[in-house]
This record gives C-alpha cells, structure tokens and sequence, in this order.
C-alpha cells in the first residue's frame, strides 16, 4: 500500500500537462464507466482528471469550459443507450440535467478544497445532488454512481446498510483521495489508506452476507414472466386481428407456464394494447383465466383514451386466485415524454400464501422512494412488468436489482424489448430470459417467499441527512475560519 501511495505522489507533476487535456482524459473515464458497455473499474478513478484540471485552473472561461466538457461527456454516456425506437432529443433531455446535478459537487469542491475536512466535501455533496436528483425530478435514479457498480455482487450488499447513497459515496472519495494524492503529491492515512481500508470491509462484508444468504433454508414460490408479441409503442395502434393474436398466445403462455407449476405470473409492460369500449369484456377474461388457472396474474397493458393528442393508461390488473380484481395500478413514474396518464393511488401489497406480494410498472423502480413505499408496506416480493429498448439492455433490469437489495424484497421483472429476470434480495438472477433470444416467451424461477430486513429499510435515507449535518458543520466552521483570519490580518 505505502508503494503503491509513492507510485501516486512522484510519478509524474500535473503542472506539466495541458489542462484541457485531463478533460479529454475526463471524457473517456466517464464513458467507459457508466450505463452500456462499461467497465467498472473505471469508476473509482473516473472523477479524478475532471479534479485535476478543476485544481490547476482558474476563472468563470474554465468553469464554463468545464461544464460544457462536462454535458458532452454525459451526452456520449446517454447516447451508448439510444437505439430504435428512441429519438436522439432524448440525450440531451437527460444528459444536461444529470451535469447540472453533478456540476456543484465539482465547482464547490475546487472552491474549498484547501479547507479543514474538504475531503469529505465532494462525495457529500455529489450524493445529496444525487439524492435530490431521484426524489425529486423526473429523471430518477440515471446516472448514480453506486449503479457503476452492478456487476460486483459483494459491493452491491452495501446498499442494503446506506441505499446508493453509502455505496455512491464510496466511490466518490475514493475519487477525491487519488485526486488530492496526484495533486499534492503527498499521502497520509485520511487521504488514501483509510477509504481503501473502508472500501475492503465493505467488500468483506458483501462476501459474507451473499454467502450466508446461499446457506439458508427457505421457502420458495414458483413464479414466471409471460412475454408478449406485441411490438407497438405507439401510433398507428394495432389492428383488432393483430391484438386478437397477440391475446390468444398470452393466454396460451400463461396456461403454459401455470402447467409448469407457476403461482404467480406476470406479464410484460404493455402486454398490449385495449380499447377503451372493450376493457370491460378484457377484465372480465383475464379474471376467468386467472381463477381457472389458479393463479396469481399481473395483467398489464395500456389502454389509449385519446389519439390528438396521444395519451394513454399504462396499467396493470392485480387478480388473485379466485379470480378477484385485488387493485389496479397505472404507471406513478412515466417516462419524461411518455404520454401516459400519472397514477397516485397508494401502494399496495396482496398476500398471496403467506407472500406479501406488490407490483410496479417499469421506471418506476428507478426511483429508491417508490422501492421504500413497497418495504413500509412489509413486502416479500415486488412484480414488475416492464418495456425497454436494446440501449439499455441488460442495465436497467440490473439497475431494478438494486431495489431488491435495498429493501429486502425479491423481483420479478417481466420486461419486453430486454431481459426478464428473477432477483432474490440479495441481487442475484436465479433466472433470466432476453426477448431478443429464440425462446417460448416465458421465463420460471424459484424466488424466496419470504424478504429479509435490510438496515437501509429500518434507517431509510439517514446517511444523507448526515450529509447535509456535515455541510452545513462544514460552512459554519469554514465561515468561523475565514473570519479568524481576517481579523488576524487586520
């Protein structure tokens, strides 16, 4: 460790190199470390030429310089994900607002950064930006650092202590230590040995609770994702023949997968597509197929109630195995530029024996508060019915894995356009299936049927309000440092 913190402090003198170019170096670190085709181990250096380059320039040109490099890195990041049916407007309609989260945590930071416990100022206030960003804007959770993360089953246990807060914060300091290393080109254990230390617990501790979670004896319950073959996502609708086909092999996947021993099967996000005037006639069937079969089914689909402008429901049916409608849910968390109906009914879980059972649709389980809803709520396991595009495959149904962990709930996601996946609550795909393969269109798995109690469910968000204990501690006593000095020069 000592050798590798000599390795950091003489290897070469930032002065030497041109600015601009750790922007550009900037540029690359951040593609290769978010959202597709990333390498995660990218992430924990990926900051560190953008706080370089903060540190060695000056002045309101290199600021604005900064932030442009900044919106063109996250609009090379959101474009990795772009593909058929999806407009390119949408890069800038994420990438812009993800830099305005991300800008203050830099700008502040190069400010302060000569400050008493600086260190810690970037990654607080990174993750309480982050924070903001997925309570309280359309654009959820996108662009979270801790999601760098998803293919380390050890590092993701951690949000089940702190959420992606503790996880994100992590990542960040680790970030700022190599930074003020290669900057001042001298160590100390608060700069480098100690996050590494805290990093390796983290790693330890990961370890552990996955392997513990594989050497228990639990109770499971057979569930399945029913795919669709339905391709529409918008305008022109489907035909009244085509909907008809798309139905009948529906059902003929669900008596499959009921044949096959499933209990509760789940549909994909717009399964397809309703007709106002014929949605009575459509719940009336689904009820006498989910009571025939003996089973628990979440019918989505999307019913259009109006064409100028295009607006729609993105709903699903919860029927028990009695054939009961137990609640309907449309979409709380559209798409920004989806032109679905917002629904606010409260959320809900059924107990399908002994299972506490909830559903969501899609991107709403970006968003950590929604997750949070369904733990209050005790649940064992969450469906979600979701539609994606080849961009964002595989990510966003490893993204979904997340809430899993944080709450302590199994996932069921059943996705059209991307992959299907069973999630225990420990992040693992005991089960998955890719549209885009030759398969039957329905996937099987064993999830637990009960959850477990996560610290992050009891103490939910409390790592970032001791964020936000620590920056306003940090402004008075930075304002208390400013005002001794200047009374000393005076």
């Amino acid at each position: 460790m000592k050798n590798l913190s000599s390795t950091l402090t003489q290897g070469f003198n930032v002065n030497k190199v041109n600015p601009l170019w750790y922007l550009v170096i900037g540029i690359v670190t951040m593609v290769l470390t978010h959202m597709t085709f990333s390498i995660e181990v990218m992430a924990w250096v990926s900051s560190v030429p953008f706080l370089i380059y903060l540190n060695l320039t000056k002045g309101w040109k290199s600021r604005l310089t900064f932030f442009l490099t900044l919106i063109l890195a996250w609009s090379l990041i959101v474009s990795k994900t772009i593909s058929n049916p999806i407009p390119l407007l949408l890069i800038f309609l994420y990438s812009i607002p993800i830099s305005l989260f991300h800008l203050p945590g830099y700008l502040i930071w190069s400010k302060f950064k000569n400050q008493k416990y600086a260190l810690f100022l970037f990654p607080v206030i990174m993750i309480i930006m982050e924070w903001i960003q997925c309570t309280f804007t359309p654009f959820a959770s996108w662009g979270v650092a801790a999601y760098t993360m998803h293919g380390s089953v050890s590092l993701i246990q951690t949000v089940s202590l702190f959420g992606l807060a503790g996880l994100s914060f992590m990542i960040y300091w680790v970030n700022v230590s190599i930074a003020n290393i290669i900057i001042q080109r001298k160590t100390s254990i608060s700069t480098f040995q100690l996050p590494l230390i805290i990093l390796f617990c983290l790693i330890v501790f990961g370890s552990i609770r996955y392997d513990l979670s594989k050497a228990n004896d639990i109770d499971t319950v057979t569930v399945a994702a029913v795919g669709t073959d339905s391709e529409v996502s918008g305008l022109p609708l489907p035909s009244k023949e085509s909907n008809e086909q798309v139905k009948t092999a529906l059902f003929k996947r669900t008596r499959i997968a009921s044949a096959g021993g499933a209990k509760i099967i789940a549909w994909n996000e717009a399964a397809l597509f309703i007709m106002p005037e014929e949605e009575k006639e459509w719940i009336n069937s689904i009820k006498k197929l989910a009571a025939e079969l003996n089973i628990t089914l979440v019918a989505s689909y999307v019913t259009p109630i109006s064409l100028s402008p295009f607006r729609y429901e993105n709903k699903y049916q919860f029927i028990d195995s009695s054939g009961k409608i137990m609640h309907t849910y449309l979409k709380h968390q559209p798409v920004p530029g989806e032109p679905a109906i917002q629904g606010k009914s409260p959320l809900k879980v059924v107990d399908v024996t002994g299972t506490k059972t909830g559903a969501a649709i899609c991107y709403d389980y970006d968003f950590p508060y929604l997750a949070k809803g369904y733990g209050e709520l005790g649940a064992d396991m969450v469906l979600l019915p979701s539609s994606d595009w080849r961009g964002i495959d595989p990510v966003h149904t490893e993204m979904a894995a997340f809430r899993a962990v944080e709450q302590g709930h199994s996932l069921l996601r059943s996705t059209r356009f991307g992959l299907s996946a069973a999630i225990t609550a420990y992040g693992e795909m005991v089960s998955q299936m890719s549209s885009f393969d030759e398969n039957d269109k329905i996937m099987y798995a064993q999830l637990p049927a009960k959850g477990v109690t996560t610290l992050y469910s009891i103490i939910q968000d409390s790592f970032v309000y001791l964020s936000i204990g620590f920056l306003l501690f940090f402004m008075v006593i930075t304002i208390q440092s400013n005002r001794r000095k200047l009374t000393m020069q005076l």
